[in-house]
C-alpha cells in the first residue's frame, strides 16, 4: 500500500516510477515470480490495471465502431464476424523483400522488452522462463528497414483490414520470432480485451511442413493458416482458440511477425514500437498525437493519462478514505474521476 502511495505522490515523476515498479522481480504468494514488486498491493494493482483496461477498450471500441458505421453506412457485415479468422496475402512485389529483411534482423535472447504502456505477463520466473522461450523460438530485434517495409505492407492492405474488422484500425507494437521445429503448442486464447486482435505475417510462408497457426473457428472447424511468402492471418485472438504448429523436424524455423491491431477513429497502419515481450496497450492511444491539446472537457492528453492511472489506483486500493483527501486526488479533481 505504502509503495503505491509513494509512486503516485508526485504525478510528474510517476510514469517512470510505475514502469520500474511493474518490472522489478519479486516473489508472490503462489510461488511464481512476478515483475510486480513484493508489496501486498502489487497483485491488486495488476488486477485493477487489467480490469480498467478491459473496460476502457470496451467503451472505446464501441464508440469507434459507431463512428465507422456512421461514416460508412454501406459497409456490410465485417468479414471477421463469420469465422473469427481471415487469411490474406502480402502484395507479390514485396514478398521476397519481406523475407530478406526479416532474416537480416539481429537474433537476440528472450527478455522482458516491451514498449511503454504495454501490458505484461504478471507471473513468470525470470530464471527459467527466458530459457523456455528460447528453446521454443528464436527472437529478433526490429531493423529500420523492416519497420519501413512493414509500414508499406500494412498501408497496402489497410482497406481490406477495415472490411475484415468493420471499423477503422491502428497498428500497435510488433514482435519478431521464429518457431523452431519440435512440439506444437496447445490450443489457447490470449485473454486480451476482446476488441483487440492479432495480425500474424509469415515472411517465409506457412503450411506444408513449414509450420503454421491452427485456428478453432466459430463454426467448429479447425483450419491451419497456409500460403506463400508473406501470407498473413488476422484473427480474434481472445475468442478464437489457436495454437502454433511447429515446423517439421529438419525444416527451418518458421519466421513470424506478430502485430497488435486496435480499433481506432481513423486508420493508422504505422506500427507503434517493437519488443521481445509485446502485448496489448493498457489504454487506447489515439490521442497520443494531440499532446498538449485540450481533448475532452478541457483536459490535456497528459491529464487524461494521469486520471486513468488514478482511477486504477483507487480501484486497486478500494478507495481508502485517506486517499480521497490526499493532494494527489485533490490535484486531479477526485469528484470528477
Amino acid at each position: 500500500m505504502d509503495k503505491l502511495k509513494e509512486i503516485f505522490a508526485d504525478l510528474e515523476n510517476s510514469t517512470q516510477k510505475l514502469a520500474d515498479f511493474e518490472r522489478e522481480p519479486a516473489s508472490v504468494p503462489d510461488g511464481y515470480v512476478s515483475p510486480l514488486v513484493g508489496d501486498p498491493a502489487a497483485i491488486k494493482w495488476y488486477r485493477a490495471r487489467r480490469a480498467f483496461s478491459y473496460f476502457a477498450w470496451d467503451i472505446y471500441a464501441g464508440a469507434a465502431i459507431k463512428h465507422y458505421q456512421a461514416a460508412n453506412p454501406n459497409h456490410g457485415v465485417p468479414l471477421l464476424n463469420e469465422h473469427g479468422a481471415f487469411v490474406g496475402e502480402t502484395p507479390i512485389h514485396l514478398r521476397e523483400m519481406l523475407e530478406r529483411e526479416y532474416l537480416r534482423c539481429k537474433e537476440v535472447p528472450w527478455r522482458d522488452q516491451r514498449p511503454e504502456g504495454s501490458a505484461f505477463n504478471p507471473l513468470y520466473d525470470p530464471d527459467s522462463y527466458p530459457a523456455v522461450r528460447d528453446q521454443e523460438c528464436s527472437h529478433r530485434e526490429m531493423s529500420v528497414d523492416l519497420e519501413a517495409l512493414l509500414n508499406d505492407i500494412l498501408a497496402s492492405i489497410a482497406p481490406l483490414v477495415e472490411a475484415i474488422l468493420g471499423h477503422y484500425w491502428s497498428a500497435g507494437a510488433v514482435r519478431l520470432y521464429s518457431h523452431k521445429p519440435g512440439q506444437d503448442a496447445r490450443f489457447h486464447t490470449d485473454g486480451w480485451p476482446l476488441s483487440l486482435r492479432k495480425l500474424m505475417i509469415y515472411p517465409s510462408g506457412a503450411g506444408s511442413g513449414k509450420g503454421s497457426t491452427a485456428f478453432f473457428l466459430k463454426n467448429d472447424l479447425v483450419v491451419d493458416a497456409a500460403g506463400d511468402k508473406g501470407a498473413w492471418a488476422l484473427f480474434e485472438n481472445s475468442t478464437v482458440r489457436h495454437k502454433a504448429i511447429a515446423p517439421q523436424l529438419g525444416n527451418s524455423p518458421r519466421p513470424t511477425i506478430e502485430i497488435v491491431i486496435t480499433p481506432a477513429f481513423k486508420t493508422d497502419p504505422k506500427i507503434k514500437g517493437s519488443g521481445i515481450h509485446v502485448m496489448y496497450p493498457w489504454l487506447p492511444s489515439d490521442i497520443e498525437g494531440l499532446e498538449g491539446e485540450r481533448v475532452t472537457n478541457g483536459f490535456t492528453t497528459a491529464e487524461i493519462k494521469n486520471r486513468s492511472l488514478l482511477r486504477t489506483l483507487l480501484l486497486a486500493m478500494d478507495m481508502p478514505g485517506e486517499l480521497k483527501t490526499s493532494p494527489l486526488c485533490k490535484g486531479l479533481g477526485y469528484l470528477d474521476i
